[in-house]
């Protein structure tokens, strides 16, 4: 058959299709390259939905793709919000959203601070190809590293970054150390003392809050600008405490843009003390802020000494309260026994008098103190006058010591101080008189000590071979300045027959006692001694008075008139530690 020639215009469009080629009939060789290079090039970025002709080696065949499954994508970067965060106190997460294209389903977002170092976010949130949610602690984005660099990164390793994108508004920082910003003396208007913290960013004002703890009482704290300076500053005049005292607190400082910083100080407020004595009546002045005074001391008025074979008198009855409460502000009247003394010759001794801290009206107190006066000493039966010898004639703070008496039994002037009620007594002190007993002959016949604050007064007469009974010995506190110990009531001593032996006054303020010979001796006589004023010391007793005694008045110028020379008690005292 013959061959008919075809021209390639022979052959209609689309004439040849896949029924019209066997399988593997057409192979490379036959293919021309302009296949390939003659058809129109795309000018523009392929879009990720063009399609790519690939061969799939696996299966054998030619497969088309879609370019975003076969392109490297490189993120871009449009912005971060915000751009200036708060550091705030320190805690807590800053959070950012971050907006550009191309984000895979995995990007790592990283903060490059302003000296090359990266600082990874804690996590990550693709929201889609074209925004991020990012969240970083904040205190690993501190002010000192700003501006802040963003760094987008794909998986496939290509990254890009916003730079100086991040600012952080920083915290005020304290210029003042945190711990003991100083020790103030209670009870006293203190100089102020001033906290400072500054906004590092700008000149801003700072202010500032208590978070936690507090200030000591009566002080107080505001915020003050001076010079472009913010201060927390502390004044008032602080309570005096009962003892040296410190008070922690936590104090925040905030700026304007709301950061805050805290730091922990503490203040220490000291115990003030003063001593004021008052040896007449007077009124004490509660200092303001004032809850409690350190201690307060009162004694009574001495009793005064006895006359004819006399005892001593008891020294005033003593309080001596530590931690006393008052009322801040409030006043408190004082009244300051006198010792007892005769009040003409031939009168009987007399008993001291009280001695009050806390008198009416006193409103700095809720109790009053009182110390009752001394007993007074005991006389013998030419002097009994109208009250004798007996324990309630001689009662006091502490009692008065026993006369000689030829009978009833010897006896002697009990204690009142210690049973009074309330603090009176639970904080007084007091002792009995000692006694004297009946019976000796008149060469022995001598009075017993005045009891005192710390001691019973000694026992007179035969017992101690004519001697009298030795006072009775006070008590001693530091109180008047805080560090020397002072004695006060102290008993007196009693009237005795002895030419040798003068009986001493308990140490504290007792007198000693009287002594002499029997009448054509009167010579050697000694006299009676007064107890010490302002410690409330028992006055010393007489050995002769009235008219067994009626040779001294003319025979011995060493003994005066009968019955004038008794020792007379010391007056009290109120001493106030605050």
């Amino acid at each position: 058959m013959a061959l008919t020639k075809i021209t390639k215009q022979g052959v209609g469009a689309d004439a040849i299709d896949a029924t019209k080629i066997a399988d593997d009939a057409i192979s490379e060789e036959h293919l021309d390259v302009t296949a390939i290079t003659g058809n129109t090039e795309l000018s523009a970025t392929a879009e990720n939905n063009d399609v790519l002709l690939i061969f799939d080696t696996s299966a054998g065949v030619i497969k088309k793709i879609q370019r975003s499954n076969v392109a490297l994508e490189v993120p871009t970067f449009s912005s971060v919000s915000p751009t200036t965060v708060q550091s705030g106190d320190g805690t807590g997460n800053h959070t950012f959203t971050i907006t550009g294209t191309k984000y895979d389903a995995n990007p790592v977002v990283t903060f490059l601070n302003d000296s090359g170092v990266s600082i990874s976010a804690t996590s990550t949130t693709r929201n889609s190809a074209t925004q991020l949610t990012v969240v970083i602690p904040k205190s690993s984005l501190p002010d000192s590293g700003e501006p802040y660099d963003v760094v987008i990164t794909n998986q496939s390793g290509l990254a890009v970054t916003g730079a100086n994108q991040i600012n952080i508004n920083a915290a005020p920082a304290f210029v003042t150390a945190a711990g003991s910003v100083g020790t103030v003396a209670g009870g006293s208007a203190i100089t102020p003392i001033d906290i400072v913290a500054a906004d590092p960013e700008s000149a801003g004002t700072v202010t500032f809050d208590i978070l936690s703890g507090g200030l000591p009482l009566n002080l107080s704290g505001t915020t003050v600008h001076e010079n472009g300076v913010s201060k927390f500053r502390i004044s008032g005049t602080p309570v005096n405490p009962s003892g040296n005292t410190s008070t922690n607190f936590t104090l925040r400082a905030s700026d304007a843009a709301s950061n805050t910083s805290t730091r922990a100080f503490s203040i220490t407020v000291s115990r003030t003390v003063a001593s004021t004595s008052f040896t007449s009546s007077g009124t004490f002045a509660v200092p303001s802020g004032t809850t409690n005074l350190n201690s307060v001391l009162v004694v009574a008025g001495g009793g005064s000494g006895g006359a004819q074979h006399s005892g001593g008198g008891g020294a005033g009855g003593l309080i001596f309260m530590p931690c006393v409460p008052v009322t801040p502000g409030g006043t408190i009247a004082i009244t300051v026994g006198c010792g007892g003394a005769m009040s003409s010759t031939n009168a009987p001794a007399l008993n001291g008098q009280d001695s009050v801290f806390g008198a009416s009206p006193s409103p700095g107190i809720s109790a009053a103190l009182t110390a009752k006066g001394g007993g007074r000493g005991g006389s013998g039966p030419a002097h009994a006058f109208s009250c004798g010898s007996g324990p309630g004639c001689m009662a006091g703070g502490s009692g008065g010591g026993m006369g000689y008496a030829p009978a009833p039994a010897p006896t002697a002037g009990n204690a009142t101080q210690p049973t009074q009620p309330g603090n009176s007594g639970a904080y007084g002190f007091g002792n009995p008189g000692g006694t004297s007993p009946v019976g000796y002959p008149s060469g022995c016949r001598a009075g017993g000590g005045g009891g005192g604050a710390g001691g019973a007064g000694g026992t007179g007469g035969a017992p101690q071979g004519g001697r009298a009974g030795v006072g009775g010995v006070g008590k001693a506190y530091t109180i008047a300045d805080g560090t020397t110990p002072v004695f006060y009531a102290g008993g007196g001593g009693g009237g005795g027959h002895s030419t040798s032996y003068q009986a001493p006054g308990g140490q504290g303020g007792g007198a000693a006692g009287g002594n002499s010979p029997p009448p054509g001796g009167a010579s050697n006589a000694t006299l009676a001694g007064d107890g010490q004023a302002n410690k409330g010391g028992g006055g010393g007793g007489l050995f002769y008075g009235s008219t067994q005694c009626a040779y001294a008045s003319s025979a011995s110028p060493n003994i005066p008139a009968p019955g004038a020379n008794q020792g007379r008690g010391g007056k009290g005292i109120v001493i106030v530690r605050f």
